[in-house]
């Protein structure tokens, strides 16, 4: 979901610390959600509606004699049915008790049929469960449902909770002849109904979380193109509903033609599309924004990024959702991160880079709060959906991750198999963390304890100097929140000089304080920190200066070996001992070296049988890093 009608709620929203799972209620183990059937009336003029719902549970529990739905008190309940035969029923507090004549029996399927009604009401917003409004720049009304996160109660009795997707579902909508009804599936038929009326007949087959059943109804005119199944050739429906108006086609349908090149990007990116054997679509609807339905996006504009985002659900919220919405990042982060692939892959490299600079900015006005959703916020909207934290600061975990695994082939392909594990299923960010140890290799555990569960970002203070042939950098940082202060990170630092190439090197910051010395011939002209944007971060400063404190103070040593000579490391003060000592390539991920200094005030590394090339050495005493730049050539 992306909403833009709702920014100043979100940029602002801070939070506390991140708490531990809220509860779930007990009743939530009674039984499995096997099938809905929502068999209702609508109109484009009124939120009214009113019909049955079927549902089909699978009893989990021994000794129950009743069965609880969870639904809105404004919703009006006619008669409850279980398996056909009528039964007594409690409604109250949003939730429906039906109560059964017998004890269910474990392992079997019972149905509870509901005949209900919903008033109309007023507009309330973007997160209403029915909204009825008019397009006012085509002059058309459009009533539509947005369940997420907690709001199919208000529109169909259901069970709100995440891992218990049904298996399928059907949604038949009965409007006046003239409109027409666009919800997730297959139409399977048109039925005329009396009253000049018709009864669109959506089915879907595949596994479907609740909020993610809608229905959209407006004079609609069905603008529909293929694109084909990455996998087997086939051709996949692309169903567009939209506005019945003179000119709206033409304005939009170079825009809604995209979607074939999206499905292709994310088909190769990610796995193929996962609802091939039905469609993808659109329904138009004046939300300010976009909603995700399974395989029919409910969505007021087609701006690229809105249907980039949307589109990208499909694969991350809808083929694997969040497990709560505590960890809405897996459908948030990752859908909003997939509006930057679409730019590096469909558009431009400079578009690509001012995206992510955006989203750092809009990331970082949150000085305090984690994506995680602590427990206490977990029930609050617009926490669930800060833009900044959920959406931007998410998107900007993923384009970390991708940066710690340096590799692209390993980045989608983790991508692709936590797809296909969790496919049709939910997972939480623990589970990509850990399964993206297991694929990749890398402990994750500092980048998800500071930037997922952990409050804020590093707040960096950075001067430099060219002092010789060397380049002394003093990198120094905080946290924006104070419960985070210190972040181990790689980063990146891109030496620009006249008249010759950039050097870019990769460096780690495992201190609040660290200084660095690079042998960078020539006129360095400028440096810049992260260019690519790869950690989130705020630089309070960025200066050049003639003299600061120099890591001599630390130790001294040679920046320049010759081939058959080894390095020694004189340590400058007493308190400078017990070092450890590390030498490694330039990027800083091949090591040579990894010794202690224990308490000699000189040392010598070995380095007479290292290829000849530039290394870099750390030097940590417990508190600070040295990182200095040491080249070996025959000269």
């Amino acid at each position: 979901m992306k909403i833009y009608l709702y920014f100043f709620y979100f940029f602002f929203y801070t939070c506390g610390h991140a708490q531990p799972y809220a509860p779930v209620p007990d009743w939530y183990q009674d039984y499995d959600i096997k099938f809905y059937k929502i068999d209702i009336e609508a109109d484009h003029m009124t939120t009214a509606i009113k019909g049955k719902a079927d549902v089909v549970a699978a009893i989990e529990k021994t000794g129950l004699d009743r069965l609880i739905l969870e639904l809105g008190d404004h919703l009006h309940v006619d008669s409850v049915w279980l398996d056909g035969n009528p039964v007594s029923f409690r409604h109250a507090d949003g939730l429906l008790y039906a109560y059964s004549s017998f004890v269910l029996t474990e392992n079997q399927d019972y149905t509870i049929s509901v005949s209900y009604s919903v008033a109309d009401k007023k507009n309330e917003g973007f997160f209403s469960a029915i909204t009825n409004r008019k397009d006012d720049s085509w002059n058309i009304p459009v009533t539509w449902t947005l369940s997420q996160p907690y709001n199919a109660k208000n529109w169909f009795p259901c069970k709100q909770h995440l891992p218990d997707k049904a298996d399928s579902a059907y949604l038949f909508i009965t409007v006046p002849g003239h409109l027409k009804a666009g919800a997730p599936g297959i139409l399977s038929s048109v039925t005329p109904m009396p009253d000049n009326k018709l009864r669109y007949e959506w089915k879907t087959r595949y596994p479907v979380a609740y909020y993610l059943l809608s229905f959209a109804v407006s004079e609609y005119r069905e603008y529909n193109i293929y694109t084909s199944n990455e996998q087997t050739g086939d051709p996949v429906l692309i169903q567009n509903y939209i506005y019945d108006r003179d000119g709206y086609l033409e304005n939009n349908q170079s825009w809604i033609d995209t979607t074939r090149s999206l499905i292709g990007l994310y088909s190769k990116l990610f796995l193929p599309y996962p609802f091939a054997n039905e469609k993808y679509g659109h329904c138009a609807a004046p939300m300010g924004g976009g909603m995700e339905h399974q395989t029919m996006t409910t969505i007021s504009s087609f701006d690229f990024l809105l249907v980039a985002h949307e589109l990208a659900h499909q694969w991350f919220g809808n083929l694997v959702t969040c497990a709560s919405f505590q960890d809405v990042w897996i459908n948030e982060g990752f859908a909003t991160y997939s509006e930057y692939l679409a730019l590096e892959y469909l558009g431009s490299a400079r578009k690509a880079t001012r995206w992510m600079l955006d989203t750092h900015e809009m990331a970082t006005w949150s000085k305090q709060g984690s994506i995680f959703i602590p427990k206490e916020s977990a029930n609050d909207i617009w926490r669930i959906f800060s833009m900044s934290l959920s959406y931007k600061k998410g998107a900007a975990l993923v384009h970390y991750i991708r940066y710690i695994i340096n590799d692209d082939e390993t980045f989608f392909g983790l991508l692709r198999e936590f797809l296909k594990k969790y496919a049709f299923s939910v997972a939480t960010g623990m589970d990509f963390k850990n399964f993206a140890q297991e694929y990749t290799g890398i402990d994750l555990t500092h980048c998800f304890d500071q930037w997922y569960f952990g409050e804020g970002h590093p707040v960096f203070g950075i001067s430099w100097r060219k002092n010789g042939p060397n380049v002394e950098l003093l990198l120094e940082h905080t946290g924006s929140s104070k419960s985070n202060p210190l972040f181990i990170t790689d980063l990146d630092i891109c030496f620009n000089r006249s008249g010759a190439n950039d050097t870019l090197i990769r460096v780690p910051i495992l201190t609040n304080k660290e200084f660095f010395v690079f042998d960078i011939p020539g006129n360095v002209t400028e440096i810049k920190i992260d260019p690519y944007y790869y950690v989130l971060k705020e630089i309070q400063s960025l200066v050049k200066v003639k003299d600061f404190p120099t890591a001599d103070d630390m130790i001294q040593c040679d920046t320049y070996i010759k081939r058959r000579q080894n390095l020694m490391v004189n340590f400058s003060k007493e308190t400078e001992r017990n070092c450890r000592l590390k030498l490694t390539d330039p990027q800083g991920t091949k090591v040579y070296l990894d010794v202690s200094s224990g308490k000699k005030r000189t040392i010598t590394l070995p380095m007479e049988d290292l290829p000849d090339g530039n290394y870099l050495l750390y030097v940590n005493n417990g508190k600070d890093q040295y990182i200095r730049n040491i080249l070996k050539a025959n000269k």
